[in-house]
C-alpha cells in the first residue's frame, strides 16, 4: 500500500523538484523579465495618459509593441512593485502551463489526469519556448491557452471564436487562427473572432 502511494506521488514530486530547480536557476541568472516590465510600462502609460508608443524602457530600450487593447489589460500591473510583478508572472505562467498541458491533451482526445498533468508540466517548463516565456516574463502561454481553449470547445458552443479574437486583440499573431477557421469552413467562428 505504501509503495502504491509512493508511486502515485512521483509525478507531484517531479513537478515540485522541476519548479524548484527552475526557480533556483532563475535566481542564479538574476532574470530581469524585461517584457513584463514593458507590459507594466504600457499599463502605466494608459493610467497616466501618456503616449503608448513614444517611450522605451529597460536596459535594452524596449518599446511598446502590442495593440492598445493589451495596454488596457496591463493597467493593473502599473501599481505593482517590480518584484511582485515578477512573482505574479512566474506564478501565472506556471498555472497557465499546467492549463496548456490539459488543453493539449484534450485536443489530442486524451484525458490528462493529475499524474500526467504534473509530469508533463514538470517537463514542459524546460522546453525552449516555455523557458524563454518565463525568463522574459512574456504572455505567450496566456495567448496559447486562449486559442487552444477556443479550439477545443464543443462544436456550436456559444461564443466559440471569441477567445481567439481576444487573443488577437492582445497580440496580432493569434489572428492566424482566424485564417485557419476560414480555411476549415468555420465561418461563424471566424466572424465571432473578428467581432471580438
Amino acid at each position: 500500500m505504501v509503495a502504491l502511494r509512493s508511486h502515485a506521488a512521483t509525478p507531484l514530486v517531479l513537478l515540485a523538484v522541476s519548479f524548484a530547480a527552475f526557480a533556483i536557476l532563475l535566481a542564479v541568472l538574476r532574470v530581469r523579465m524585461p517584457d513584463a516590465v514593458v507590459y507594466q510600462a504600457e499599463g502605466a502609460a494608459v493610467v497616466h495618459g501618456r503616449d503608448l508608443y513614444g517611450f522605451t524602457i529597460t536596459a535594452g530600450r524596449l518599446p511598446a509593441t502590442y495593440p492598445p487593447f493589451a495596454a488596457l489589460l496591463f493597467v493593473p500591473t502599473a501599481w505593482l512593485p517590480v518584484p511582485a510583478l515578477k512573482v505574479a508572472f512566474l506564478a501565472g505562467n506556471a498555472l497557465l502551463l499546467a492549463w496548456l498541458v490539459h488543453l493539449s491533451a484534450r485536443l489530442a482526445g486524451r484525458r490528462a489526469g493529475p499524474a500526467l498533468l504534473c509530469a508533463a508540466t514538470a517537463l514542459a517548463v524546460w522546453l525552449e519556448p516555455v523557458f524563454q516565456t518565463f525568463v522574459f516574463g512574456q504572455i505567450n502561454l496566456a495567448l496559447a491557452c486562449l486559442v487552444l481553449w477556443d479550439l477545443t470547445r464543443p462544436s456550436g458552443a456559444r461564443g466559440k471564436g471569441a477567445a481567439i479574437g481576444v487573443a488577437t486583440g492582445i497580440k496580432l499573431t493569434p489572428g492566424l487562427f482566424v485564417v485557419y477557421l476560414l480555411l476549415r469552413g468555420r465561418r461563424r467562428e471566424a466572424a465571432t473572432a473578428l467581432a471580438a
